[in-house]
């Protein structure tokens, strides 16, 4: 008898798993509010603290071009201190950001996001911004008070076209 159960339950069992979940706008859209403007802005604006502000303290990040893994309030004052670095050599910075695929926890509280970013920087010698790479990001958010932050955060420099970048489905510029 419990083999003829586990036989006609585990199809559907597999049935059901395997249907796409469809991710509302709505969650697309908080997601964008909550991280990727903010994001944005602060490489645009060099605030270390706003950068910090999108990011939960106990973050888990991965360079897997270095193959580094770094954590916690001492990646977080790292980063930041790029961000005022650039702001104290006269540099500018900016980052643009394509989604591949979003997923989602049942409880609704955490997301799994892919995608590429597109780095640029403005040295002494550049007249504006110039795209210095792009790269392939995956990250964790959990929504935390009402608010989606960053807890994982994993990249690698990538060579794709500028195409490629602009051409998925979601990409997120300033001013965009």
């Amino acid at each position: 008898m419990r083999t003829f159960l586990f036989l006609v339950l585990l199809p559907i069992s597999l049935i059901l798993q395997s249907q796409k979940r469809e991710i509302s706008k709505t969650l697309v859209d908080s997601i964008k509010v909550d991280v990727w403007i903010p994001f944005m802005e602060s490489y645009a604006e060099l605030d270390s603290e706003k950068l910090k502000s999108i990011h939960t303290t106990d973050i888990f990040r991965v360079t897997t071009d270095n193959n580094t893994v770094k954590s916690g309030l001492p990646y977080l004052d790292e980063f930041g201190g790029f961000l005022n670095q650039v702001e104290k050599d006269g540099g500018q910075l900016g980052i643009a950001f394509s989604l591949l695929t979003t997923a989602i926890n049942d409880i609704g509280d955490l997301v799994y996001q892919t995608g590429y970013y597109e780095f640029s920087s403005k040295n002494k010698n550049d007249e504006n911004l110039v795209v210095r790479g792009y790269g392939k990001f995956n990250i964790g958010l959990r929504k935390i008070d009402g608010t989606w932050k960053l807890f994982l955060d994993v990249d690698k420099r990538i060579d794709i076209s500028k195409n490629e970048f602009e051409n998925q489905k979601i990409v997120y510029r300033l001013g965009k």
